[in-house]
């Protein structure tokens, strides 16, 4: 059991990597081996006080309303990398496959970066951790990114790194 466990734990992590890898040749990011359980909670420290909050409560009326403006089909993560494209044509993946997985979930870490027009770098490295349930719904998701390296990118995009 434990080995096929580890396998689609495995499996789960590496179709994130690949559509993000493939990003910028697709130009589009989804990835079906992610199914979550009906109380999955998410948590990055930089948002919501570093709370977990409940995946389903995340679509709120105003991201609903910005699904339908932005995303008809649903396709939020295509919608991010597109906003990044905007300033850094180049961004894009740059870190190999790098997943430790278990029985319990996986960890895995990537690295994105993108050239501005006036030659600057900016470079994000992200950390997840996932959990899954019996079933290999996912069942808590905690990301970690750098405030040093996630507030230049808010910057870029006139959000407010404080909301």
């Amino acid at each position: 059991m434990m080995d096929h466990r580890v396998a689609r734990h495995r499996r789960i992590a590496r179709a994130k990597w690949e559509a993000y890898a493939k990003a910028p040749e697709t130009r589009q990011i989804s990835y079906d081996e992610w199914i979550y359980a009906p109380d999955a909670v998410m948590m990055c420290p930089l948002f919501n006080d570093g709370a977990d909050s409940l995946m389903a409560e995340l679509a709120s009326d105003e991201v609903l309303a910005a699904m339908q403006q932005f995303a008809p089909d649903g396709d939020m993560l295509t919608c991010e990398f597109r906003m990044w494209w905007k300033h850094m044509p180049d961004f894009r993946l740059v870190t190999p496959f790098d997943c430790t997985a278990a029985d319990w979930g996986f960890a895995v870490r990537d690295t994105y970066a993108g050239t501005l027009p006036d030659g600057t770098v900016l470079e994000l490295h992200e950390w997840d951790y996932v959990w899954t349930n019996e079933e290999g719904q996912i069942t808590r998701w905690d990301w970690f990114v750098d405030s040093r390296e996630w507030y230049p990118f808010l910057d870029l995009i006139g959000l407010d790194r404080n909301s």
